[in-house]
């Protein structure tokens, strides 16, 4: 089925490792948060502001965690014979279109806790800031054929200067 923010196309998925990162690293950063909230509110505040702090700091990370799953999965690309789609959101739902003659570069990165999960991110150089992207959460053997893929499309379609 074909609507505004999923064309009919072939879409592709991110790793599913990608969604235990997102998950830890939501974990980690909102108990940090959580804890510094805390800490800061006993410094002023009842004890019973500490609580309602702690208790509203982790249902948050608790809602983060569960939900990086759902991100995870709303988030697609689709290759098709003119141009790059990109979709994410749940809520706030955007869909990208890349036109490959208008890429300027491919880049792939990889910081060290996507390395240790074999995960890397495509990120895509256009001369508009406006239709930029980036793919992140694929094995470092799918970013590197996509980014193989991308510069031999973009390279085929590059506009004459």
């Amino acid at each position: 089925m074909s609507d505004l923010f999923t064309p009919t196309a072939d879409w592709q998925r991110l790793s599913p490792a990608y969604a235990t990162v997102r998950r830890l690293g939501a974990l980690v950063y909102n108990l940090v948060a959580t804890g510094i909230v805390c800490l800061g509110t006993s410094f002023f505040l009842d004890w019973r502001w500490v609580v309602a702090a702690a208790v509203a700091g982790l249902s948050w990370t608790l809602w983060r965690v569960i939900r990086a799953g759902r991100w995870v999965r709303s988030f697609g690309y689709a290759e098709r014979a003119e141009d790059l789609l990109i979709t994410r959101g749940l809520w706030n739902k955007e869909l990208t279109a890349i036109p490959y003659g208008r890429m300027l570069s491919v880049n792939v990165e990889s910081g060290p806790i996507e390395r240790a999960w074999g995960l890397a991110k495509v990120q895509l150089v256009t001369a508009s800031i406006h239709s930029a992207g980036h793919i992140p959460g694929l094995s470092q053997a799918d970013a590197a054929a996509l980014r193989d893929r991308l510069i031999v499309a973009g390279e085929a379609q590059a506009l004459p200067l």
